[in-house]
């Protein structure tokens, strides 16, 4: 149904408040000098101009977030073009909540959630770099044998005391970093990471996610081929924890049924794809 003039100006302005408050607080848009920045090829800049893949909003309280903002890097670049649907929508979206609760009086009176947004670029072991901002609070620094240049004792900037975290999209990405915020009790919470491997609360304790795992998935899958009735079945798993797993989760589940068993599958592990026949 689409609103009338008086019903859409509302909207509209309230769109324009939260762009403009995303675009003042988006550091990777701001040239940086640091050697260890990389250049963003998607928007076309200079080769010299490197740029910050991070958000950092003050707050009472702050949250941490991962997204992957960009694809994975080729060419031993860790990161690539801009993703937009899958990566800054999901990144917008947080930052809209956040928004909204600190304008909302009766939420959380006399609190602002602040948060420290990364870029994960789509791979977990730079997912892993950047997630240690996240426990540098945590981290006891010693400077007793560290001097000035004139012999006073340094000044350690305070990192931010994360609370929490919203991430990662990537299973295989969740899974590297849930391995480090277990260990110091840092609560994680994903979007969209659905490995049954993330389901296990003895190794993931302090993992959740508000999605389903992919046992569904392939327990659906199942009952599909059953009430199809079909003999012949070939899957196609990506490479990484998403993809494999839930093919192990199909494999298991189909054993569980009895309708196959290990002497009717070939399995291919150069595709990741597997055939059965009844």
């Amino acid at each position: 149904m689409a609103l009338s003039e008086p019903q859409r100006l509302p909207s509209l302005l309230a769109t324009r408040h939260f762009l403009f408050h995303f675009l003042a607080s988006c550091s990777w848009l701001l040239p940086l000098a640091s050697p260890q920045r990389i250049t963003d090829p998607a928007i076309g800049t200079a080769p010299n101009q490197e740029y910050a893949h991070s958000i950092r909003l003050e707050g009472d309280i702050i949250l941490g977030g991962l997204f992957p903002v960009h694809s994975r890097g080729g060419g031993g670049v860790p990161c690539g073009e801009l993703k937009k649907e899958k990566g800054i929508h999901r990144l917008e979206a947080m930052m809209f909540a956040i928004d909204l609760i600190n304008k909302d009086t009766e939420l959380l009176p006399n609190i602002t959630l602040g948060a420290r947004i990364l870029d994960t670029c789509s791979r977990d072991t730079y997912a892993l770099e950047q997630s240690l901002t996240f426990v540098q609070a945590l981290i006891e620094k010693d400077g007793s044998d560290v001097r000035c240049a004139n012999g006073d004792l340094p000044i350690f900037a305070k990192p931010d005391k994360i609370v929490g975290v919203i991430g990662a999209a990537a299973s295989s990405v969740s899974i590297m970093v849930a391995n480090i915020l277990r260990l110091f009790k840092i609560p994680q919470i994903s979007y969209a990471s659905t490995a049954p491997e993330l389901s296990d609360n003895t190794r993931y304790d302090f993992f959740s996610r508000v999605v389903p795992p992919d046992s569904y998935q392939a327990q659906a899958m199942m009952d599909i081929v059953t009430a199809m009735g079909w003999n012949y079945v070939s899957t196609l798993a990506s490479e990484g924890n998403y993809g494999e797993s839930g093919v192990e989760a199909f494999v298991q589940i189909s054993r569980e049924t009895g309708l196959w068993n290990s002497d009717n599958m070939l399995r291919h592990t150069l595709t990741h794809s597997t055939e059965w026949r009844c």
